[in-house]
């Protein structure tokens, strides 16, 4: 099943982009199993598809994990119990489980808000009023912490540098000008460390090339979405 079939199927239009960017194989991370790591990352990161390098996500090329999953969260009997009047249409997910999906129920003018829905909550969150803007959000939130567990993650600097320059290069059609040039100037910094104070009181300790602090300064001022950020139950009903 391809995205017209899925478009058809469940009466959608996926946003221009998405569908620009699974024109250009961008969507493709190449056929996962036990030798990708060693086998096909290399030349991925060459290359990079879309949000390779991106904040613990892994995005579905194959369309039928896509039905799968739609017809999961519409079953009367999912252990989500998500209310038929929202219409989510998954397109990736993260190592926990948790999906990323458009939510179409919001719509409007073309423009499909993105949101997160975990697993084990009852609570989704909007992170963007459409794809554009979660991807920038993505590259955005990827670099706040690096370690070795990041996907762009070299032991010289500026061979993880170039990972991440590498990305931009082939993320940029898909980002406006202003979003190149936030993404550009913060991949020239330097690495360092810096301590994050969570809501709760407590804090850590850990380095990266943006603060948490300034990365919810750039989502405030460029990320025009009235709904951004915000939490809602889906087993309720979005109606008053």
């Amino acid at each position: 099943m391809n995205l017209t079939e899925l478009e058809q199927k469940y009466n959608i239009q996926y946003p221009q982009i998405y569908k620009r960017l699974a024109e250009n194989n961008m969507l493709d991370w190449g056929v996962s199993g036990s030798n990708w790591y060693h086998d096909t990352f290399p030349k991925l990161k060459e290359n990079p598809p879309l949000l390779l390098f991106g904040y613990d996500i892994e995005i579905w090329n194959d369309q039928e994990l896509v039905e799968t999953s739609i017809d999961e969260m519409s079953d009367e009997e999912d252990y989500r119990n998500i209310h038929p009047d929202y219409q989510f249409i998954p397109f990736a997910q993260n190592g926990a489980g948790d999906l990323y999906a458009f939510q179409f129920d919001l719509q409007n003018n073309g423009e499909v808000p993105v949101v997160f829905i975990p697993h084990d909550e009852e609570e989704a969150e909007v992170l963007a009023g459409n794809f554009q803007d979660f991807i920038f959000r993505q590259l955005l939130e990827s670099v706040t912490e690096i370690d070795e567990d990041s996907m762009f993650y070299e032991e010289e600097e500026k061979d993880l540098k170039q990972n991440l320059f590498n990305q931009l290069k082939t993320h940029e059609p898909y980002l406006t000008a202003k979003q190149v040039e936030i993404l550009n100037t913060i991949y020239q910094r330097d690495i360092f460390e810096y301590t994050y104070k969570v809501p709760n009181g407590s804090s850590f300790e850990t380095e990266g090339l943006v603060t948490f602090d300034e990365v919810e300064e750039i989502i405030s001022q460029q990320l025009s979405f009235e709904q951004l950020n915000r939490r809602f139950n889906y087993t309720e009903s979005p109606k008053p």
